[in-house]
């Protein structure tokens, strides 16, 4: 039975005019640092007879803290040590006389305030578990000990001084938190509520601080430790002070209530309540006073994301209180809030609409980034149920965002404005409606676009952009008239700085997302268009190519436009197969060589460092370098030789100062990834390519340029693949870094990189690798046996295992009984998981197990019979039931397209099994789930040839039929 609010209490004052005055905005902040000269005392006379300290250690402590905030940083130091000495020596000694240093009247303000703030660092950390351990030492003091620190720090709260009293308010809370998990405080919020009501009248700012000391404690709560009780009595004093007699202690009161939002389930479960709570925030966000108006539209988004099921009363009254703040050029702070709660709402309704449509198919349940989750009505499925709030609204809100988009900085700062706040909405509402935006928003950004002011063309442009997420491409490219797109190219050449940055921004939006515009023909009769441009993305091409030259924020947009588009190309080409892939006709092909020339001449302009400039131009050549075609691989030779000769002019560049070392490492980073770009796609070949290559890497791999020695092995690797045998000669050079890599599994990514390389120079040495093999296997399996390392470098780490096993064939047997046992675990590990990212993480897990079992069976089948049968046999019901484990997962959801390359490496298993193990054990595999997976793998209409080929495989090593 949850204990109801005392509303007559807080319905008191609700009706009665207030008095906003002025206010006084100094108030002290969580970072408060203490600055100017102080003195040092021997004394000083104590705001309580029983405050009285020890004169040795008070004298001491006042030294120290005073010299903590000396301009001296060495003698800051040595005083924050001594300081830290005391409290590891008698932390409840240290504690009381921090709290009575608080109370002493007589001794400047600054010092008193730095007593405070000591004391409530020792009780505070970010990192959970060092604040677990500080509320450990707090309750290590014997109680008769704290009751003493709490009472001081009560007095304290109430002395004359105000910056005491806001310090004192925001220890009471720390204290009170180290305490609330065994509701040590259990007086507090009945105290300070009290102090709330007494003191509303005839002093404001007691009030003012007791509602400030109340906030804090509701944001050490949380529903699990909190009795309702306290909850109670805090949000009644809370809301009785929301028409308090001035604007101050209506700000602290609404403050307050924002901080205990996340415990009022309960009161959001009674209609009287939750319509209280409501009514005073709607309230707030109509106060003449901006500060309280901000923190009631907060506040609403708070509603919003925790209680979204419960809005519906109250949509219409926030619906018209933010267009009105939107419409009557509000405060730009109070028109983001505004904004914003729109925005959470979009996220909750895109939160729920994911859920819905994948609770039961094929991609798991994306959880509600709320601590605790939403409260919200659900389905019979047990998803919640999706109001619709944001399709209703787009017709009415989508013209008043598009003001706002008009409300632009003129210099565009880092600023979160009303502007850029309005976009993100727009984008969020986008993921929302779908294609139902473009008949909301198109004739809005065609009408603005047309007209003459600079304002009217970026705002839309920047709504074109926001609203191409969400429709799909078929209905997008269908209503976006070409011409939009070729005054939005136009403008690249504008005269406004943000003009031109919008339309760069749009460009890379577009290839993003609907890169088939550049495709789309356009009728010469267009006045923009000259003769040779056919497409749009003829005259997108010259006009990006154009921008280039642009300041670096411009060009760095433009270079994305480019990168998307190479993307879109290599993604393409990826999907299409055979002679559909050869047909396909890129956007870049007929600019390829001079887009790279031009991207060359980017990565080396002198303001590279400007906006990321040189960082994306390499990346873009990345990229447009695996997008090459055949036709394309002399411009990709000239492209490797340049990078190869950069990159052997920084190895001897001088490197003086921090700042020029740092900037020579990057450009090596940056270069060994265009070398490795390179080779991907077939270039350098040659054996002098090779040694050119090798030499850099080496050089880098023996210098400080430790972020760079990932990319190195990282090409190392793909230079093997093309060198093959050949790539011996390195290896004695090569293998101390390589070891160091694979003995680093604190760092996953330095770990799964050696790992990726080492199955890369397996596959190009084979037998070669068995001087490495026992350090490589010892390595991999101390990283699969750990229960440190990282889940993600453990699929990498079995597929290198298989990798090493073919490689050396027979000898793999002296080691197959130690990686074969630690594999028996790995498969009866049971992952629970429901979230997407979980099971592909299975997933890869599944098939890393797989591949690195038919790596085995295929490595021992070298070995003689009875050194195979031994080391085989005695694991083919492992493998099996593994197999059987899959299948059985796969028929609880059938989620086809995650786990395809799982049932294909399943079926290249047990087709392994058949073939390595004789007539006799194929005999055996003919079991019904293995027809089952066989049967789905050839059939499956989303499956891939590969998969289908490789069902057609196992079936006629099982069956002897294909």
């Amino acid at each position: 039975m949850v204990q109801s609010l005392d509303w007559e209490v807080a319905w008191q004052h609700v009706f009665e005019p207030r008095d906003e005055g002025t206010f006084d905005a100094s108030e002290l902040s969580d970072e408060f640092r203490l600055t100017g000269e102080t003195r040092r005392l021997r004394g000083g006379s104590y705001a309580s007879p029983t405050a009285e300290p020890n004169l040795r250690q008070a004298t001491q402590l006042l030294d120290l803290l005073n010299n903590c905030m000396s301009p001296s940083p060495n003698l800051r130091t040595q005083s924050e040590a001594q300081l830290e000495a005391l409290m590891q020596n008698s932390y409840s000694v240290f504690a009381s006389n921090l709290v009575k240093v608080m109370m002493m009247a007589d001794i400047p303000i600054p010092t008193r305030q730095q007593a405070g703030l000591y004391l409530k660092n020792t009780l505070s950390a970010k990192e959970p578990e060092r604040r677990r351990m500080m509320h450990e030492r707090w309750l290590s003091i014997p109680e008769p000990e704290r009751v003493e620190v709490k009472q001081g720090l009560l007095q304290s709260l109430e002395t004359k001084a105000e910056a005491i009293k806001q310090v004192s308010a925001q220890v009471i809370a720390k204290v009170f938190g180290a305490e609330v998990g065994v509701n040590g405080w259990s007086t507090l919020v009945e105290h300070l509520s009290g102090l709330v009501g007494r003191t509303a009248s005839s002093s404001p700012q007691d009030a003012v601080i007791a509602l400030k000391a109340l906030g804090y404690v509701c944001e050490e709560m949380d529903e699990d430790n909190a009795p309702q009780k306290d909850i109670n009595q805090a949000l009644t004093a809370i809301i009785a002070s929301m028409n308090g007699p001035s604007p101050d202690q209506v700000h602290a009161a609404v403050n307050a209530l924002r901080s205990a939002i996340h415990l009022t389930r309960q009161n959001f479960e009674i209609a009287s309540e939750r319509d209280m709570i409501m009514k005073m925030l709607c309230q707030a966000a109509s106060s003449s006073e901006v500060r309280i108006r901000m923190i009631g539209f907060e506040s609403l988004g708070l509603i919003a994301e925790r209680f979204y099921s419960k809005l519906g009363p109250y949509m219409e009254a926030i619906y018209t209180l933010s267009v009105n703040s939107l419409q009557n050029n509000d405060q730009d702070d109070v028109m983001v809030l505004a904004i914003e709660f729109w925005s959470t709402l979009a996220e909750v309704e895109d939160d729920i609409l994911y859920e819905s449509a994948h609770h039961a198919g094929s991609g798991g349940v994306r959880l509600s980034s709320v601590p605790g989750g939403r409260d919200g009505t659900t389905t019979s499925q047990g998803t919640e149920i999706c109001m619709n709030y944001i399709k209703a609204v787009a017709p009415h809100l989508v013209p008043v965002l598009n003001s706002c988009l008009t409300k632009q900085d003129d210099f565009d700062d880092n600023a979160w404005t009303a502007a850029k706040a309005a976009a993100a909405c727009l984008e969020l509402m986008t993921h929302v409606t779908g294609d139902d935006m473009l008949h909301f928003a198109l004739p809005l950004i065609h009408q603005n676009m047309q007209l003459s002011g600079w304002r009217e063309r970026e705002a839309g442009m920047m709504a074109l952009g926001s609203i191409l997420d969400g429709p799909s491409k078929e209905v997008m490219i269908q209503n976006l008239d070409p011409r939009l797109v070729i005054a939005a190219l136009d403008m690249l050449s504008d005269s406004k700085l943000l003009v031109r940055d919008t339309a760069a921004w749009l460009m890379s939006r577009i290839a993003q997302h609907i890169p088939e515009m550049f495709a789309v023909s356009i009728p010469h009769s267009y006045p923009q268009i000259s003769s040779d441009e056919a497409t749009v993305g003829d005259k997108a091409i010259k006009s990006i190519v154009a921008s280039l030259e642009d300041t670096p924020r411009v060009a760095t947009k433009s270079l994305s436009a480019i990168y998307y588009l190479a993307k879109h190309d290599i993604d393409t080409k990826r999907r299409l197969t055979g002679e559909v892939s050869n047909e396909y006709k890129s956007i870049l092909q007929k600019y390829y060589e001079g887009l790279m020339r031009q991207l060359h001449a980017v990565a080396e302009r002198p303001d590279g460092n400007e906006d990321n400039l040189s960082s994306v131009a390499f990346q873009t050549i990345m990229q447009l370098v695996k997008a090459a075609t055949s036709a394309d691989q002399k411009v990709v030779d000239d492209t490797l030789r340049h990078a190869i000769s950069r990159a052997q002019q920084t190895l001897s560049v001088n490197t003086g100062s921090v700042d020029q070392k740092e900037t020579v490492f990057v450009l090596q980073s940056h270069l060994v990834g265009v070398i490795e770009s390179c080779l991907m796609v077939g270039g350098g070949s040659g054996d002098s390519y090779a040694q050119q290559i090798m030499a850099i890497l080496f050089k880098i791999l023996q210098s400080e340029n430790i972020p760079a020695h990932q990319d190195c092995l990282r090409t190392a690797g793909l230079l093997a693949s093309s060198q093959g045998s050949k790539f011996g000669q390195y290896m004695a050079v090569l293998w101390p870094y390589l070891a160091q890599a694979l003995q680093n599994t604190a760092s996953a990514s330095s770990y799964i990189t050696a790992v990726l390389a080492v199955s890369d120079i397996t596959r190009a040495m084979e037998g070669a690798i068995a001087n490495y093999s026992e350090y490589i296997l010892s390595a991999l399996l101390n990283a699969l046996s750990s229960p440190t390392v990282e889940s993600r470098a453990k699929p990498p780490t079995l597929s290198a295992i298989g990798d090493i096993a073919m490689a050396i064939s027979g000898n793999f047997a002296r080691y197959s009984g130690a990686v074969l046992n630690v594999m028996k675990q790995a498969t009866e590990f049971d992952m629970a998981v429901t979230e997407p990212e979980g099971k592909v993480l299975r997933n890869e897990l599944w098939e890393g197990l797989l591949t690195a079992y038919s790596g085995i069976l295929i490595g021992l089948k070298g070995a003689s019979p009875q050194e195979f049968a031994e080391n085989i046999k005695p694991h083919t019901s492992t493998m099996v039931n593994f197999v059987r484990k899959i299948v059985e997962a796969y028929q609880v959801n059938r989620e086809a397209q995650n786990m395809e390359n799982v049932l294909r490496a399943s079926c290249g298993l047990l087709g392994d099994i058949a073939g390595a193990c004789g007539p006799q054990i194929a005999q055996e595999l003919r079991l019904p789930f293995i027809k089952a997976l066989i049967e789905e793998c050839s059939s499956h209409s989303v499956f891939s040839k590969s998969t289908k080929d490789t069902a057609s495989y196992a079936r006629q090593s099982i069956y002897g039929t294909i």
